[in-house]
């Protein structure tokens, strides 16, 4: 049994709140094989946003409700340049001659896309832009976190532009219009992504290149622009030197926070080609706007589509004097008014010339609810803005996601035809893939202005489909009909109106990991968890076969038997608790993993109590030393003995009741700041543990971290736990992993991801007492979020540490800290990981994909391995 996708998706969201950073409980699904059955299926789909969102923000908290990690981050990349600059302070024999390897992945390969049925494409990650240089032929498009990508070949190949600048996270491309010489184009890119998901990090400016992207000048407006998105950019077709731009929030990892010292945002203008930039709009001082066009018609005037929040503030906005004065249009002309109840919320503005009354014909697109079908209206003026109408027919093209993915195109040289994008249906009338696509969908086209749409999701012969949640479209000038879209799964190209299209997702690297984990043997294996993209593996080519669907959290490979994969999906009490497993390695494709899950009927699921407390990416973790011994993380820690030996039902069903709570107590012990079953109190976020000198045996030493910043430590095998690292008080930053030195079980370290808002930022703890005692190892380090941490497979005293703004390296056990790029890209790594057989030590980025260093090879003043 499979569920569609939207299905899922609203079904996890209706009635989602948010408590204490975790997802409130949901109505439990029937107590019986079918919903175990059901809670199966759902493991293929993205889970609810408000959980995902709520998992983002307890990993980026700071000591108060309006602390500005924006800026902190912004700072904190301040202090890393200077320190790049100052030359990292390394002893000549720790300055490694490896530099980092990307891997992939370049693309996914038979990654999931939307369509039920299914159709597998290859897919890379979230797109937020595109731009395209008809003069040279040459395609851009941005990412989430992925920066400026450039392609000469019609999107045969990419190559990275951006790497170094201070943002990947891009907004807005733009390209002076007009012809130029060759690779010579002016383009401007808007940094901060402004889709106001969980993870749309913020910016710092606008960057400009005057020579297609080979060399960049900026960030520019920064004092403005910094810790928001620059959302869209459009340069004055009848005056290069005017350039205007409009900002939202994209505030660093949760999109909707907003703090007092965040400039504010709006509708901007600069005189003198992007250098100096003024904000122009009076009528409201924090206009969140999204989309900004030049009139088709009229070179003079300029439309800003916003985020409504109030019966003021953003709308639609329309200036006839070049960008000076700017005017509400919302509310008149047939447009429906702004109220206070934010019904407009985000907005969205396209158009072309009517090549017969040479007016403009305008559509806008907004986020208001329709009853029984979900989100989005469109509405078109054919008079050049004076009046306007609703297309009653696109009702419900975003369906309920406006807020994330609303985009609309024009054909140039033909208004009649639109392009609507969002996250809509992606199924058929009959459910097979020669069925008729359904209406509204994420992706239609109509070519009567709007009367009517037809969903164009799959290629007419069915081999390539559309990822889901479209946020860009771009028409290629002078092409009629050839259309480049970008969405959460990368770049896709269609010639004909999107009756067909071409996936160009090959060597584009922008994928955004949750977890990841090495082969233990082979340093060509690698397996990891992606968001909105699944769970993948890596055997030594840039492409990685897709192998499990859904929403990729923590992954692991056993140590013993890497024939052994275990993964999590999203997880929501009463709702989805639970991992997907195999034990036939990467030949397991998607939907042909096992599943072991909560259920409410104790008979039917996996043991786990199926109203705990658990993280939207639930921490798991294999036995150091008795590798197919798993933990499961919710506010309780949860173990399963000979996990990949249990009993599987003829439906992929895991053996019930697998794995008992942990702990003192009757029902195990909750390892938080909360109690069992109370609403509020964290969840476990970070579990290890150190391997029993006896071969076969569990661990005896196992330490958990929570999101609320609490450490436990267990000396008995988990029959009991005791809090340590409490004195003189907790530290209340979310634990994102705890690792014992393998040379020394006596050292520990953890690293927390927040912001303590001073220094030191209390990032990295040590204890060299077994875990009893902990001081402050985060000397070096900025006030800036910590994923993850890893000894050095080489050296002894040696740590690396995954931050938000890329890899530190320390090479005296913690006491100091310095960044190590190294051909690694300015961007988040959210999970690290060495394999001390192999020499490896792998990045998994939140944008850029994966990278590895192999430091097999190094002699380190003399010592050359374990």
């Amino acid at each position: 049994m499979k569920l569609g996708k939207q299905a899922s998706r609203l079904a996890a969201a209706m009635g989602l709140s948010v408590v204490a950073g975790l997802a409130a409980p949901q109505p439990v699904l029937a107590a019986d094989t079918d919903a175990q059955e059901s809670a199966q299926a759902l493991r293929a789909e993205e889970g609810p946003l408000a959980g995902r969102l709520a998992y983002m923000d307890s990993r980026r908290r700071g000591p108060t409700a309006d602390f500005n990690a924006a800026a902190a981050r912004a700072t904190a990349m301040q202090q890393r340049l200077a320190a790049m600059n100052r030359g990292h302070g390394l002893p000549a024999a720790y300055e490694h001659a490896e530099a980092w390897e990307p891997i992939g992945p370049a693309p996914l390969v038979g990654g999931q896309t939307p369509t039920s049925p299914w159709i597998a494409s290859p897919v890379s990650g979230r797109v937020s832009s595109i731009a395209i240089d008809a003069t040279d032929n040459v395609v851009f498009v941005g990412g989430a976190q992925g920066g400026i990508w450039r392609s000469d070949n019609l999107g045969a190949t990419w190559r990275p532009l951006t790497d170094e600048l201070a943002s990947l996270a891009i907004g807005a491309i733009a390209i002076a219009p007009g012809t130029h010489p060759r690779n010579q184009a002016t383009l401007y890119v808007g940094t901060g992504e402004g889709n106001y998901s969980a993870d749309s990090y913020a910016g710092v400016g606008v960057y400009k290149s005057t020579d297609s992207g080979r060399t960049w000048s900026g960030p520019y407006g920064s004092a403005l622009f910094t810790n928001r998105s620059v959302n869209s950019i459009v340069v004055d077709r009848s005056n290069p030197n005017n350039v205007l731009a409009v900002t939202g929030s994209g505030v660093f990892g949760s999109g909707a926070v907003t703090g007092p010292t965040l400039p504010p945002r709006g509708i901007f203008r600069s005189t003198d080609g992007g250098v100096t930039w003024t904000k122009m709009t009076t009528q409201a001082t924090n206009d969140a706007m999204s989309r900004l066009i030049q009139d088709p018609a009229v070179s003079t005037r300029f439309w800003a589509a916003g985020y409504a929040v109030s019966a003021t503030t953003g709308g639609v906005q329309r200036s006839d004097d070049g960008g000076v004065t700017w005017t509400q249009v919302a509310g008149t002309g047939g447009l429906p008014p702004l109220d206070a109840n934010a019904s407009w919320g985000r907005a969205w503005i396209a158009g072309a010339t009517d090549p017969d009354s040479n007016d403009a014909v305008l559509y806008i697109g907004n986020s208001q609810a329709n009853s029984g079908i979900g989100g989005g209206k469109i509405f078109k003026s054919a008079d050049g803005g004076t009046t306007w109408t609703e297309l009653t027919a696109a009702r419900g093209y975003c369906q309920g996601q406006c807020f994330y993915d609303l985009a609309l195109a024009v054909e140039p040289t033909d208004p009649n035809v639109l392009y609507t994008g969002g996250a809509g249906n992606a199924g058929t009338s009959d459910g097979t893939n020669d069925g008729v696509e359904n209406v509204p969908s994420m992706f239609m086209r109509s070519d009567d202005g709007g009367t009517t749409f037809v969903s164009k999701i799959r290629s007419a012969d069915r081999t390539t489909a559309l990822h889901a949640d479209v946020h860009a479209i771009e028409n290629w000038p002078g092409h009629p009909n050839e259309i480049w879209v970008g969405n959460d799964g990368g770049i896709w190209r269609s010639t004909d109106g999107g009756d067909n299209w071409v996936n160009l997702n090959t060597t584009l690297q922008i994928t955004q990991f949750q977890g990841c984990d090495l082969h233990p043997t082979d340093p060509n294996g690698a397996y990891g968890g992606t968001q909105d993209n699944g769970t993948n593996g890596w055997a030594g080519s840039v492409g990685w076969p897709h192998l499990d669907f859904g929403d990729g959290g923590y992954a692991k490979i056993d140590q013993g038997n890497p024939q052994n994969l275990v993964h999590t999906y999203f997880n929501q009490s009463n709702y989805l608790i639970g991992v997907g497993f195999t034990t036939s390695g990467f030949a397991t494709t998607q939907g042909n993993y096992f599943a072991s899950t909560a259920d409410s009927n104790p008979s039917v699921g996996n043991g786990i109590d199926f109203g705990d407390r658990v993280l939207f990416y639930a921490p798991i973790h294999l036995d150091r030393g008795h590798s197919d011994t798993l933990y499961f993380g919710t506010n309780r820690l949860w173990k399963a003995p000979a996990f990949f030996a249990q009993t599987v039902d003829q439906n992929g069903n895991g053996q019930p009741g697998i794995f008992s709570a942990l702990g003192a107590g009757t029902g195990g012990q909750d390892l938080t700041g909360g109690t069992i079953g109370a609403g509020d109190g964290g969840a476990i976020s970070a579990i290890e543990t150190v391997a029993n000198p006896a071969p076969g045996l569990d661990a005896q030493v196992v330490f958990t971290g929570s999101s609320d910043g609490h450490v436990f430590r267990s000396t008995d095998g988990g029959a009991s736990f005791v809090e340590v690292d409490a004195l003189p008080a907790v530290i209340g930053l979310f634990v994102s992993d705890i690792k014992v030195d393998p040379r020394n079980p006596q050292i520990v370290f953890q690293s927390r991801a927040g912001f303590s808002g001073a220094m030191p930022a209390h990032n990295i703890r040590k204890s060299v007492d077994g875990g009893s005692t902990w001081t402050d190892a985060s000397i070096g380090l900025p006030d800036v979020p910590v994923s993850a941490i890893a000894f050095d497979p080489v050296a002894p005293n040696t740590l690396w540490a995954g931050t938000d703004i890329g890899v530190y390296l320390s090479v005296d056990g913690g006491a100091t800290w310095n960044p190590y790029t190294n051909g690694l890209p300015n961007v988040a790594v959210f999970d690290l990981v060495a394999n001390h057989a192999t020499g490896t030590l792998l990045a998994c980025t939140h944008g850029r994909g994966a990278f590895r260093l192999k430091l097999d090879a190094i002699f380190i003043d003399g010592f050359d391995g374990d």
